[in-house]
């Protein structure tokens, strides 16, 4: 969101996932609302489901004419949304998704995508499972920043 905020987007609308999948869908939209609100931005959403038919079938209920960029909770949305705005021809819109496939970036346009950490999360769970089982080392809290790709 900072990202887009800082390209000057304004108006930026969000597809997301229902809050029964707390991380996915409810800490992601959660995180949506308070940096509008934070910002002081109008919100627009919609939480339909993980699926790339949902995203397409769902990208129209959240752009409005003022809508200049979309952000999609998981890249399967975001790959459904970008059929579907490029089905009815819709290029001013800058996409942005979660999941870092690295499909994103042979589309056009392209998708800016986060890397939430998954492979360096793994790397931690396991050393610390290792480190635990062995006796060397007590549960720790480890936070793994996201990055752009």
């Amino acid at each position: 969101m900072q990202r887009l905020y800082d390209q000057g987007h304004r108006n930026i609308s969000y597809l997301g996932v229902p809050h029964s999948d707390v991380t996915t869908g409810k800490r992601r939209h959660e995180a949506y609302l308070a940096f509008c609100k934070a910002h002081k931005l109008h919100p627009v959403a919609a939480l339909p489901g993980l699926a790339m038919k949902q995203g397409y079938e769902n990208v129209a209920k959240v752009i409005t004419p003022e809508t200049t960029a979309l952000l999609c909770a998981t890249d399967t949305l975001a790959l459904g949304a970008s059929k579907y705005l490029q089905e009815q021809r819709i290029d001013t819109l800058q996409l942005a998704s979660v999941g870092n496939t690295p499909l994103m970036k042979f589309l056009h346009p392209e998708i800016v995508t986060v890397d939430p950490g998954y492979a360096e999360a793994g790397r931690q769970a396991a050393c610390q499972l290792i480190a635990q089982v062995t006796g060397r080392s007590e549960p720790q809290q480890i936070i793994i920043p996201a990055t752009l790709s």
